[in-house]
């Protein structure tokens, strides 16, 4: 599983374009979809041999629009995290990449280089998630 941030609104359809470009296959061998309709028992399983990546997505709070959980994906998740860097980059989607660091994000697509983030752990909301320049040592 690999997980990252989406920044700004951008539709399902613009989600599933993104991905196709990152993982070099079609758009429609990515089955994007809820937590919720995945775990329904009348969630068609077939579908998911026939797909490259099953992508879940949630909508959240704060800093990002969306979470974006990437499943089934055969490469590794640092080849899946370097393909997403250089379309988030070439397409100018912004988005928070994990990394190796404690919290670390990098926010990538919305300059040249990618910026280093964090993730403030201080925020108590369900489903809110904010990315900071700078560890706040509080």
């Amino acid at each position: 599983m690999f997980d990252f941030f989406i920044k700004n609104p951008i539709s399902i359809d613009e989600i599933i374009e993104f991905l196709a470009s990152a993982l070099g296959c079609s758009s429609n061998k990515i089955l994007a979809t809820t937590f919720e309709k995945l775990n329904d028992p009348n969630f068609p399983n077939n579908d998911l041999n026939e797909i490259c990546c099953l992508c879940v997505y949630s909508k959240i709070d704060g800093n990002a629009s969306w979470l974006v959980n990437l499943y089934r994906v055969a490469a590794t998740d640092d080849e899946i995290r370097d393909k997403i860097i250089a379309v988030s980059q070439l397409k100018h989607i912004a988005c928070y990449i994990p990394n190796d660091d404690f919290n670390g994000y990098l926010l990538t697509g919305e300059s040249e280089n990618p910026i280093q983030v964090y993730e403030d752990e201080d925020i108590e909301e369900e489903n809110t998630y904010v990315f900071n320049q700078l560890i706040s040592n509080s």
